[in-house]
């Protein structure tokens, strides 16, 4: 058989096919298939012709590939409807062609509706060939030709999708490599970064938010993000890190993610990110129970407390010793309003924030400076006040 612009269809060398059905059994039904044999290129051209109505959409299959596909498989088929074994190089070709199209790009239900044209091209092509003489055999075998066209369908399907989860692991696999290389390689030369960044898609200069997750939150940041391309995800240490190129309008911090994660934002150019990455795992281990963002600007304090607490190990002691001597009530009561105060540094915004008068408000205040000798109305001394009492745990809790 030749192809249309005069190649052989077959590879140079490869011996021709012979197709020697046996005669006993039914002589009628192998005599339309051998005639069908003869007039295999029409097969080839139907099929074409067919095809020609297909859209793969924008995968590229070069046209001796489709029509060397195209005469394999009517090979395979009539083989197939003889009850003949298969010829070597075809036993493969469901596998190989399934493969072949899945890396090509090849959309599966474009790909399904060609092969799904072979049963209407083999039956016009055994109705060509048996004329009126031969309907009778014809009709009494058509559940071998369903059989045939159904059992490629059937081992396309499935090759398809194994070579589709092959290829999307090795995706995966080559896009943690980069990742891999971003967070633990030194980066040196620019050119590093800008190779690095278009492997990954991403512009090296761009602007990127970062987060951190750890614990039990790792799994469900995980399942969150799985489907989100934009999003880039390492995993170091029981630690997830992700990472996306920031767009107006639609950070993290204004979508809230539904689970517990360390926050930066703003990080200038993808060089940047593993130390944002580091910067973000410290807010997590900060953050207060519960999911949101922990952000430097309401994590801050409390990793200022540890810190100096490390350097100075009695830095809190006092208040909190100071606290821990006050009933239940006048201990939430004085917390209340350190904090909202600390953070408003306002009497009516404190006092509309805890629902109280202002009175209210200048007289816990008051009670705080007796019982830990700090007045928050004194910028230094509040400053330190809040710093010690931003880990403070409440011992009824």
């Amino acid at each position: 058989m030749t192809s249309p612009d005069g190649s052989t269809a077959r590879s140079a060398g490869a011996p021709p096919r012979e197709f020697r059905p046996g005669r006993h059994a039914e002589p009628e039904w192998t005599e339309l298939l051998e005639c069908l044999w003869k007039d295999r290129d029409q097969l080839v051209k139907d099929f074409l012709e067919r095809f020609s109505a297909i859209s793969y959409g924008e995968a590229l299959v070069p046209k001796e590939d489709i029509y060397q596909t195209a005469a394999d498989t009517m090979d395979m088929f009539l083989f197939q409807m003889a009850g003949l074994e298969l010829p070597p190089d075809l036993r493969a070709l469901p596998r190989e062609v399934a493969a072949r199209r899945a890396r090509q790009g090849v959309p599966l239900d474009a790909f399904l509706e060609a092969i799904r044209n072979d049963f209407r091209v083999l039956w016009k092509g055994l109705e060509r060939v048996a004329r009126d003489k031969g309907i009778g055999v014809l009709v009494a075998n058509m559940d071998r030709v369903l059989d045939a066209v159904e059992g490629y369908v059937s081992s396309i399907q499935q090759a398809y999708a194994e070579e589709e989860a092959r290829l999307a692991r090795n995706k995966q696999l080559y896009r943690q490599r980069l990742l891999s290389r971003l967070f633990n390689a030194e980066l040196g030369a620019p050119g590093d970064v800008q190779d690095l960044a278009a492997a990954l898609g991403v512009q090296a200069a761009g602007t990127f938010e970062v987060l951190a997750v750890t614990s039990e939150a790792v799994a469900q940041a995980q399942r969150q993000v799985e489907s989100d391309h934009r999003t880039y995800a390492y995993e170091n240490a029981g630690v997830l890190y992700l990472f996306r190129e920031q767009r107006k309008g639609r950070t993290w911090s204004q979508e809230g993610p539904p689970f517990a994660a360390g926050y930066v934002p703003g990080v200038e150019g993808l060089a940047a990110v593993p130390a944002a990455a580091a910067s973000a795992l410290v807010l997590a281990q900060h953050k207060r129970r519960g999911a949101g963002l922990a952000t430097m600007e309401d994590t801050w304090m409390g990793i200022a407390g540890g810190l100096l607490e490390q350097k100075f190990p009695d830095f809190s002691a006092p208040l909190r010793q100071a606290l821990d001597k006050c009933t239940p009530l006048e201990r939430q009561r004085l917390l209340q309003v350190a904090r909202s105060y600390g953070r408003t540094g306002s009497i009516k915004e404190t006092s509309e924030e805890l629902f109280c008068h202002r009175n209210t408000v200048v007289n816990r205040l008051h009670s705080l400076h007796e019982v830990i000798g700090l007045d928050l109305t004194v910028p230094a001394e509040a400053a330190r006040a809040l710093v010690a009492l931003s880990n403070y745990r409440d011992p009824d809790d």
